[in-house]
């Protein structure tokens, strides 16, 4: 999956989450941005996500009703988050209303029957879910390999796949 499709489906269920939450994601202008992109593609909508991360992240852990409401835009803006660490701000919001086997039983969910970017960002975001010994986190690798044998996009199957120091 390319890079631009991939921030382009984070940065929409960014939006649709602000929306639900009425948090205007406010973007400073910065040239430093605007020369930084010239060299990297991509750069300034990643810089506007993370804008947009931290709007929502401060209003869900803010008011917790609003976090309880919006627990299925959470998620669904977790599993569209491929970086490796940015998915633990909206890991800690989702085991702070929901706990830790429900996130964990999305996640399994995720990687068992979802897209491949959504797979991919429910590999990442389990380091993040408080994974503990027990069905789920033997559930967890099972599927993640099945998953990834599955796979036909490239980018995917890579990230699926077992990492060599057998970290999961």
């Amino acid at each position: 999956m390319e890079q631009h499709a991939r921030l382009d489906a984070q940065e929409a269920a960014l939006d649709a989450l602000l929306e639900a939450l009425d948090v205007p994601a406010e973007v400073p202008q910065d040239d430093r941005v605007a020369r930084l992109a010239e060299r990297a593609p991509g750069y300034a909508q990643y810089h506007r996500i993370g804008h947009k991360r931290q709007a929502a992240y401060r209003r869900l852990t803010a008011d917790r009703a609003a976090a309880h409401r919006a627990y299925p835009l959470v998620l669904a803006a977790l599993l569209t988050d491929d970086d490796p660490s940015s998915p633990r701000w909206f890991a800690q919001v989702l085991l702070t209303v929901g706990g830790r086997r429900r996130l964990q039983e999305e996640l399994v969910a995720a990687v068992a029957a979802g897209d491949p970017l959504r797979q991919v960002c429910a590999v990442g975001a389990w380091r993040w879910a408080d994974a503990a010994d027990g069905p789920l986190a033997e559930r967890f690798p099972a599927a993640r390999r099945e998953a990834a044998a599955r796979c036909v996009d490239p980018w995917a199957r890579e990230r699926l796949a077992e990492q060599p120091t057998g970290r999961q």
